[in-house]
């Protein structure tokens, strides 16, 4: 569901910034709207019931943040591979980003459950 979210934030937002940034930058501003989103649901649902070790909120946030950028270098190097082969078009970055969040999404769902929310709530520090 995470990714579902993360994927309609991205596609959207790619979308919306690409006549103004190109299809390469537009993913900077997708890139961040697209992890917060992943971020808050998944803090929320996801891994509710495993809980975060980090008693500050943006700690937790920032942290998400930079594991995530390990998933975005996935991420980007499948999207400009689809973007490059693909026709130009809306769709063809719809269906790029498509390409970029699945393999992005394997990479960034297994650090958030190592790195992140890796504490069972009724867990005792």
């Amino acid at each position: 569901m995470a990714g579902t979210v993360g994927y309609v934030v991205d596609a959207g937002t790619t979308v919306l910034f690409h006549p103004l940034l190109g299809v390469y930058i537009a993913r900077v501003p997708a890139f961040i709207a697209s992890a917060t989103s992943t971020w808050l649901f998944n803090r929320s649902i996801t891994f509710k019931e495993r809980g975060s070790h980090y008693k500050s909120i943006w700690r937790e946030y920032i942290h998400y943040m930079v594991l995530m950028l390990a998933g975005l270098v996935v991420n980007y190097i499948a999207y400009t591979i689809a973007v490059t082969i693909l026709p130009n078009g809306v769709y063809s970055i719809i269906i790029a980003v498509a390409v970029g969040d699945l393999t992005g999404m394997i990479v960034n769902f297994f650090f958030s459950r190592k790195y992140i929310y890796n504490k069972r709530v009724d867990d005792k520090d």
